[in-house]
């Protein structure tokens, strides 16, 4: 059964409907929210209130469930951004439990810290772009559609967000030869 249609048995009532849904997509969500805030317990509580969020929807059900979900959890942390609790609470860096949260990804083990540290300097849009196509294969529409901006803002993010990751993990390797 496709997204969608479990999401209509959801509204309906369906408890095994909703356990599908959360198995197909609390762990996307999930490492989607840690890579973009870069806190795995924030994450957790970010990826709940996404779909306590879908749970108390009334509307009209969503044409791709997808992106609606992902729109929801980039909502979800981009208010947590720009709330005033955040502005005065430490956030956890990047580089901090790289092993214990960091899926095994198809790079170097040595690598993985280097590039979590240098998507952290990236602004959160530039991340939360190359986060949705290269992490969660997002087609640039979806994407558009995730972060509510026109496809040539994403087409832009994501190619400057290559660039400016290209010369961190450029200085990077330099730094590495040098010692």
């Amino acid at each position: 059964m496709d997204d969608e249609a479990l999401y209509q048995q959801v509204i309906k009532g369906s408890e095994v409907a909703l356990v599908e849904l959360v198995n197909r997509y609390h762990s996307p969500l999930h490492k989607f929210l840690y890579r973009y805030t870069g806190d795995p317990i924030l994450a957790d509580d970010l990826a709940q209130e996404t779909f306590m969020r879908l749970l108390k929807y009334r509307g009209g059900p969503p044409a791709r469930f997808k992106s609606w979900a992902f729109t929801i959890a980039s909502n979800l942390a981009n208010d947590h951004f720009k709330s005033a609790r955040y502005r005065y609470e430490r956030v956890t860096d990047f580089d901090d439990e790289v092993e214990a949260h960091v899926d095994n990804f198809s790079f170097a083990p040595d690598d993985r810290a280097e590039i979590i540290a240098a998507l952290a300097k990236l602004s959160p849009e530039h991340r939360e772009a190359l986060i949705l196509r290269f992490y969660h294969d997002l087609k640039l529409e979806e994407i558009a559609e995730v972060t509510q901006t026109p496809l040539g803002t994403v087409k832009s993010r994501l190619f400057h967000a290559l660039k400016t990751l290209k010369g961190f993990l450029a200085l990077t390797e330099v730094v590495h030869e040098r010692s």
